[in-house]
């Protein structure tokens, strides 16, 4: 009777010696899954953090490019303006001066500025760099990410017409050129006598390749103002969107 109560008090004993240990194990275990699943949330918040900061140097990257794009855009329509202007001047003497000297002048006034074009090119830095390292879904707007992706989609839209105003310039200078080679420009430009033919003598105020030439730049400047205009409206929509979402961030 003795041995057989000894004999339970030391199965007990051992009974409860194991669930100390299984309870133990399994607090070490729980700990273990704690602190992995802590470890992983760490990570994640971090890795968040790093994207989010990657975001936002993108945009205002992207905010500074638009920024170039607009003052470029503005520095091209003015040029326009002035081009325009003098091609106005131009026919105002072809159609109404007195004489062929008197257009032939007119038309030597403006000609540094009848020479000149400018043409808008976007600045891509920003957002092709964003492009090269796949992070464009960095982009947590939808909306952005759709403005800005349509924006830098339209690259070639105005290479059409840009390179027709250019070509247009250099035509025009090449018609041009020979003819403003008259004595009285040869006179002013060298302070010589000299027996080159007078401006009198060639046709200025008639010459339908000089009138066309005019006519076709002026035309195309128009055109040039329209997408110039267009592309001016988008960067004001991107960069007040740009700074809406960078300031719902702070």
């Amino acid at each position: 009777m003795l041995r057989f109560l000894r004999q339970l008090r030391q199965s007990k004993r051992s009974g409860n010696q194991f669930l100390k240990y299984f309870l133990y194990a399994l607090g070490e275990i729980l700990l273990v899954v704690i602190g992995i699943l802590l470890a992983l949330q760490i990570d994640a918040w971090n890795n968040d953090r790093i994207q989010k900061k990657k975001e936002l140097i993108y945009l205002k990257e992207i905010r500074l490019n638009l920024q170039d794009d607009l003052e470029l855009i503005g520095f091209c329509l003015d040029s326009n303006q002035k081009k325009d202007s003098a091609i106005s001047k131009s026919f105002d003497a072809m159609l109404h001066g007195n004489s062929n000297l008197e257009a032939m002048f007119a038309i030597s006034r403006n000609m540094p500025i009848l020479a000149e074009f400018s043409v808008f090119t976007q600045n891509r830095v920003a957002f092709d760099n964003m492009l090269s390292a796949e992070n464009i879904d960095l982009i947590t707007s939808d909306t952005l990410r759709t403005l800005l992706s349509d924006y830098y989609a339209e690259e070639n839209l105005l290479d059409g017409t840009q390179e027709r105003v250019k070509e247009l310039t250099r035509i025009f200078v090449d018609h041009m050129s020979p003819m403003l080679m008259t004595r009285e420009n040869i006179n002013q430009l060298f302070q010589t006598e000299n027996d080159f033919i007078s401006g009198s003598e060639l046709d200025f105020r008639t010459n339908p390749v000089l009138f066309g030439d005019l006519f076709s730049m002026q035309r195309n400047i128009d055109s040039h103002n329209l997408y110039l205009a267009d592309f001016q409206k988008d960067i004001e929509t991107l960069i007040a969107e740009i700074e809406q979402f960078l300031s719902s961030l702070n």
